[in-house]
């Protein structure tokens, strides 16, 4: 599994709306872990791709802070990256696994 992150701020109001799109999510067993560790996340859609036989699930919360965000980001257990809303571009930090990696938490 791995999953792309951005910010969604069309709104005025959602100033720190997140948005994770966990894909490559192999049967139910995985569905229903990664769907226990995004427990306060709000499931915002899904979809199936029939050639791979895996599902993408679509997840948003909202944050306090872009601060509070990338802590909870360094600590997704699976691989992720965040992109750019506007140009689809990936950000130049690291997080889940490769953040875990990189600082030695995972061995």
């Amino acid at each position: 599994m791995k999953g792309t992150s951005w910010r969604n701020a069309r709104n005025p109001g959602d100033a720190y709306l997140y948005v994770l799109q966990v894909d490559e999510v192999k049967g139910i067993r995985e569905e229903k872990r990664i769907s226990k560790f995004l427990n306060d996340w709000y499931l915002y859609g899904d979809g199936y791709d029939p050639t791979t036989k895996t599902r993408s699930l679509i997840f948003r919360r909202s944050f306090s802070s872009e601060v509070e965000w990338k802590k909870w980001a360094r600590s997704f257990p699976y691989l992720l990256e965040e992109i750019t809303e506007k140009t689809g571009r990936l950000k130049p930090y690291k997080l889940g696994l490769e953040y875990q990696k990189k600082k030695g938490i995972l061995k």
